[in-house]
C-alpha cells in the first residue's frame, strides 16, 4: 500500500485514515460473513431511527456515539442499558442524557458521519489516534480525546511458527497484519524496542503483509503463506489452534499499557456542549462500575446488540471480556496525567507519532496537550474529597518480592542494547545516561506485566573479576534510578553483570571495545 499522508479535506483525510481505524476489530463482523452494520445509506450514520417522547434531556436530543464490535465499550454501553436512546438507564436517570450506540464499522460512513457532525463521539487509540489527530486538525475539524475507556490485556498478539522464539527473530521473516491498527502499531513498538538497528527495522516494516483486517492476516498465517502475523481475538486462538507449532511471542498481556480505547470529540462540540461531554463521561464511569459488578449483564447486553456475540454465545462473549480491562477514573489519572503524575498518554501519543512520521503514514505530528481535552476529567477526579483519593498506581501488577531465579537466564522476547557511557572505574550515571534511561521507562511502563532484566557489559580491558563486579553495580545504578525516579516497582528489575564475558564485537578495535561497553535492557514475559 502507498504512503498515507494528511491532506487538505477532512472527508479525504478520514477516508485515508480509515482504512486503519475501521480495520481495528472488524473481524468480528468480516469472518462470521456479516456485512458492516453502516452503509452509506441516506441516513448517514444509521442514527435517529428510535424515537424518544417527551423530555429530550440536556442536549435536546440523543448524542450519538460510534463505536466497533468489541467489549471495550461495555462501560457506556451499560451506563445506557443498551444501544438505543431511552429513559431506565444511567445516563438518563443520573444525568437527563439521552444516548444512541451504532455499530458504525464502514469506514467510509464513519469518516464522513464524523466530519459532518452526524456523529458527535467516536473511539479511536492512543496509537491510532497520534497517526490521525493531524489530519483531522490540518482539514479544518480538529479533535480531542476526551477520556480512556479501556486496556487492551490479551486481546492482540504476534503469532509466530517455531523459528521464531525473539522479536530479534523476525529479520527476514514474512509478516502479515492489517495496516495502520494498533496491532501495528503492538510491532512496531516492539521493533523499536529491540536490538535491531533502524535500518533493520525499517526493512521489516516495509516488507508486511497488508491486509484490511485481521482474519485476513490470520488466514495468511493459517495457509503458511507467512511466518508471523499481528491479530487480534478471537484470530489470536484460531491462528494457535490451526498451525501446529504457533506460539504467542508478544501480547497486550505482556504489553499491558500499550494500546488504550479512547472516545474522541471535535472541539466544537466539545467547546459548544461541556455539560453534555462532562455527563457522557461520569455516566460511563458509572457504567463500568456497573458492568465490573455484574458481568453477566454485560455478556447479555453485548449479546442483545452486537450480532457477533449473538452468534459466538455466552462462554465466548465471556472470554473475550477477559481480552479488556474497562478503565476507570484512576485509569485515566494515570493515562492523563489528572494527579499530577507524568501522563502515559503522552508517553505513548509521542512514541507512536514519532513512528508515523519516521515510516512516513504522516507528514507532520501535533503535541499531546493538542489532542486532549481534560476539562471534564479534571472536574470529576477534584470533585473526589482528598481523603477519599487513591494515589495514582504507577504499577498495577503484582510481583514476587525476589523474582524467580530463572527470569536471570531465561531467554528474552526482545533486548533493548543501551550505549550508556559511565567514567572510568565509576557506576555513577551521567546526564547523558539519565536521559537515554527515558525511553527505557516507557518501555517498563507499557510492557507492565513483564520482567525487565538489566545486564551490564564490558571490553576486556582490565582483569576480567574486576570487569564483572563493575557491571554489575552499573546494572544496578541503572535499576535504581529507574525504581527511584520513575515510582516503578525493583521487584520487577532484575540486574546482571556479565563483564566481558558477552562481547558483541571485536575487542580487537576502539570501535569495538566501545560496542561492548553495552547495557542491555530485556523484557522477559511472566
Amino acid at each position: 500500500m502507498a504512503k498515507l499522508k494528511p491532506v487538505g479535506g477532512v472527508v479525504v483525510v478520514l477516508l485515508v485514515a480509515g482504512l486503519a481505524l475501521g480495520a481495528y476489530k472488524l473481524y468480528q463482523q468480516t469472518q462470521k460473513g456479516g456485512s458492516t452494520t453502516a452503509s452509506g445509506s441516506a441516513n448517514t450514520a444509521g442514527f435517529g431511527g428510535v424515537s424518544i417522547e417527551g423530555e429530550q434531556g440536556i442536549l435536546g436530543r440523543p448524542l450519538r456515539v460510534g463505536i466497533v464490535t468489541w467489549p471495550g465499550y461495555m462501560g457506556g454501553v451499560t451506563a445506557n442499558n443498551g444501544f438505543a436512546p431511552n429513559k431506565t438507564c444511567i445516563y438518563w436517570n443520573n444525568h437527563k442524557l439521552l444516548v444512541e450506540f451504532k455499530l458504525v464499522e464502514d469506514v467510509d460512513v464513519r469518516a464522513k458521519a464524523f466530519a459532518k457532525g452526524d456523529i458527535d463521539i467516536v473511539w479511536s487509540t492512543v496509537d491510532f489516534f497520534a497517526n490521525e489527530a493531524p489530519g483531522f486538525r490540518k482539514g479544518g475539524t480538529p479533535a480531542r480525546a476526551i477520556m480512556q475507556v479501556d486496556w487492551s490485556r490479551g486481546g492482540d498478539a504476534i503469532v509466530v511458527d517455531r523459528s521464531i522464539n525473539r522479536i530479534e527473530d523476525l529479520r527476514g521473516k514474512k509478516i502479515s497484519l492489517a495496516l495502520f491498527t494498533p496491532s501495528h502499531w503492538l510491532l512496531v513498538s516492539s521493533l523499536k524496542n529491540s536490538s535491531l538497528d533502524p535500518t533493520e527495522q525499517s526493512r521489516i516494516v516495509k516488507a508486511l503483509v497488508g491486509k484490511n483486517a485481521s482474519p485476513d492476516a490470520r488466514m495468511d498465517f493459517v495457509a503458511g503463506k507467512v511466518d508471523a502475523a499481528v491479530v487480534w481475538e478471537p484470530d489470536v486462538a484460531e491462528s494457535l489452534s490451526k498451525r501446529p507449532g504457533s506460539k504467542i511471542l508478544v501480547s497486550t498481556k505482556t504489553a499491558a499499557n500499550l494500546i488504550a480505547d479512547l472516545m474522541i470529540a471535535r472541539e466544537e462540540f466539545i467547546q459548544q456542549h461541556p455539560d453534555v461531554v462532562k455527563a457522557f463521561v461520569a455516566g460511563w464511569f458509572e457504567g463500568t462500575e456497573e458492568a465490573n459488578r455484574n458481568t453477566e449483564k454485560v455478556v447479555n447486553l453485548l449479546m442483545d446488540n452486537e450480532p457477533l456475540y449473538k452468534d459466538l454465545g455466552p462462554d465466548v462473549t465471556r472470554d473475550n471480556i477477559g481480552t479488556v480491562k474497562w478503565a476507570d477514573l484512576a485509569d485515566n489519572s494515570k493515562m492523563f496525567g489528572l494527579d499530577g503524575s507524568e501522563p502515559l498518554f503522552n508517553r505513548i501519543f509521542s512514541d507512536a507519532s514519532d513512528a508515523w512520521v519516521t515510516y512516513g503514514y504522516v507528514s507532520q505530528k501535533i503535541t499531546p496537550d493538542q489532542a486532549t481535552s481534560l476539562t471534564t476529567l479534571r472536574e470529576l477526579f477534584a470533585a473526589i474529597p482528598r481523603e477519599e483519593r487513591t494515589t495514582t498506581k504507577k504499577e498495577e501488577f503484582d510481583y514476587p518480592k525476589t523474582p524467580p531465579k530463572e527470569v536471570e537466564s531465561e531467554k528474552p522476547v526482545m533486548t533493548k542494547p543501551l550505549s550508556l557511557y559511565f567514567p572510568t572505574g565509576s557506576s555513577e550515571l551521567d546526564d547523558n545516561g539519565r536521559q537515554l534511561l527515558d525511553s527505557v521507562a516507557t518501555l517498563a511502563q507499557t510492557y507492565s506485566n513483564a520482567y525487565i532484566r538489566v545486564e551490564g557489559n564490558t571490553d576486556n580491558v582490565g582483569s576480567a573479576a574486576t570487569n564483572t563486579t563493575l557491571s554489575q553495580k552499573r546494572a544496578q545504578a541503572v535499576v535504581n534510578y529507574l525504581v527511584n525516579h520513575y515510582g516503578l516497582k525493583a521487584e520487577r528489575f532484575v540486574p546482571k553483570g556479565n563483564g566481558p564475558n558477552k562481547p558483541v564485537s571485536s575487542n580487537a578495535t576502539t570501535e569495538g571495545r566501545a560496542k561492548n561497553r553495552r547495557t542491555d535492557v530485556m523484557v522477559v514475559p511472566r
